[in-house]
């Protein structure tokens, strides 16, 4: 049920083309990055700017919607179109700021990795991405900047082994972020 509600409300969003779309979306204008996404009418250099731009906004505003999908689509679509090394130079963008990752908040009485959450959904994606599309995992790791996965290594693994160096509170908020922004 709750997944169905963020179905709706990423779709009323990112579909609308209502003036009052980005406002409901967190008062910017990512709710574009899922329009450029749309099937048959994709702008993929609008979505890879934009992740250019602004890559810790663009995992924060998909993470805080569960798009998971819409993610996964843009990741396919960059490695289909040749773009593996730029997602690798994206992703690497976000896995970087590691003090960033390893900040803790307090929110509702808890407490919250939210960069860490944001940027492990993001990984989950791309990882979702590479195990459809394996014959890119190279021009990725380049742009990455790391060493390819070892033989027998899964993906999803390969790039969590990037938060290794976090708490290990930090560490588990980011894997259950990239499992579900994994999820299919």
């Amino acid at each position: 049920m709750i997944h169905t509600l963020r179905s709706v409300v990423v779709a009323t969003i990112a579909f609308s083309g209502m003036e009052g779309a980005s406002a409901v979306a967190q008062g910017s204008s990512h709710d574009t990055f899922i329009a450029a996404g749309k099937q048959g009418g994709g702008d993929l250099e609008t979505q890879a700017t934009f992740v250019d731009n602004d890559p810790l906004g663009v995992a924060s505003y998909l993470e805080s919607f569960g798009a998971n999908k819409a993610l996964q689509h843009y990741a396919l679509s960059m490695l289909a179109d040749g773009q593996a090394d730029r997602l690798g130079k994206q992703w690497a963008a976000l896995i970087a700021d590691q003090k960033g990752l390893a900040k803790a908040e307090r929110k509702d009485g808890s407490v919250w990795w939210p960069q860490a959450e944001d940027v492990g959904f993001f990984t989950g994606g791309i990882a979702a991405a590479l195990d459809r599309y394996p014959q890119a995992v190279r021009a990725f790791s380049k742009g990455a900047g790391r060493a390819e996965p070892t033989p027998g290594q899964d993906i999803d693994e390969w790039l969590a082994n990037a938060a290794a160096p976090l708490s290990h509170p930090a560490r588990s908020a980011f894997n259950r972020a990239l499992r579900a922004g994994a999820f299919r």
